[in-house]
C-alpha cells in the first residue's frame, strides 16, 4: 500500500483517544463548527502520538507521515487564512476610515452652510435695519415737507392778504385820484 498513489488514513479507535480530547469533540458537536474543531481535536491527538513516538526513537508509518504532512499543510492553509482575514480587516479599517472621512465632509459642509445661512441672516437683518433707517428719514422728510407746505400754505395767506389790502389802497389812490381831478 505504501507504493500505491493514495495511502488510506487509519483512524484508530475511541479507545485510542484521551478523555479530554472525547469531552472537547463533544462539546464541540453541539456548536456550528464541529468538523473544523473535530479534526482540530484529531489532529492535535495525533500530533502529540507522533512527537512522542519520535521522541522514543520509534519508526513512523506512512500514515504518520501523511498525518504531519496534512498538519503542515493546514498550518500553511491557516497562514494563509491569517493575511486573507487581516487583509480583509485592514480593508475593513480603510472602510472605516473612509466613512469618517465622509461623515467629517459631511459635517464640514453642514458647518459652512449654517455659517452661510448665519451670513445671509445677517446680511437680512442689516438691509432690514438700513430699510427702517430710510423709512424714518423719508417719514421726516415728509413732516418737513408738510411743515414746509403749512408755511408755504401761510405765506399764500398772508400774500393774498397783501394782495388784497393793496388792491384796496390801490383802489383808494384811484379814488382819490378821481376825486382829485
Amino acid at each position: 500500500m505504501a507504493n500505491s498513489a493514495f495511502t488510506v488514513l487509519r483512524i484508530p479507535p475511541l479507545w485510542y483517544f484521551s478523555s479530554a480530547f472525547l469531552a472537547e469533540v463533544t462539546l464541540a458537536a453541539d456548536g456550528m463548527e464541529a468538523a473544523s474543531v473535530l479534526l482540530d481535536a484529531v489532529v492535535r491527538e495525533a500530533f502529540e502520538t507522533i512527537v512522542t513516538k519520535i521522541r522514543e526513537g520509534k519508526k513512523l508509518t506512512d500514515s504518520e507521515v501523511l498525518l504531519l504532512v496534512v498538519s503542515q499543510i493546514r498550518r500553511e492553509q491557516e497562514r494563509g487564512f491569517g493575511e486573507v482575514e487581516r487583509r480583509f480587516e485592514e480593508v475593513n479599517r480603510r472602510f472605516e476610515q473612509i466613512e469618517e472621512n465622509i461623515r467629517e465632509f459631511k459635517e464640514d459642509v453642514n458647518r459652512r452652510f449654517e455659517q452661510i445661512d448665519k451670513r445671509f441672516e445677517k446680511v437680512e437683518g442689516e438691509i432690514k435695519e438700513l430699510r427702517d433707517e430710510m423709512n424714518r428719514r423719508f417719514e421726516q422728510v415728509d413732516k418737513r415737507f408738510e411743515q414746509v407746505d403749512k408755511r408755504f400754505e401761510q405765506i399764500e395767506g398772508e400774500i393774498k392778504f397783501v394782495s388784497h389790502g393793496m388792491m384796496e389802497i390801490k383802489s383808494d389812490i384811484i379814488n382819490l385820484l378821481k376825486e382829485k381831478l
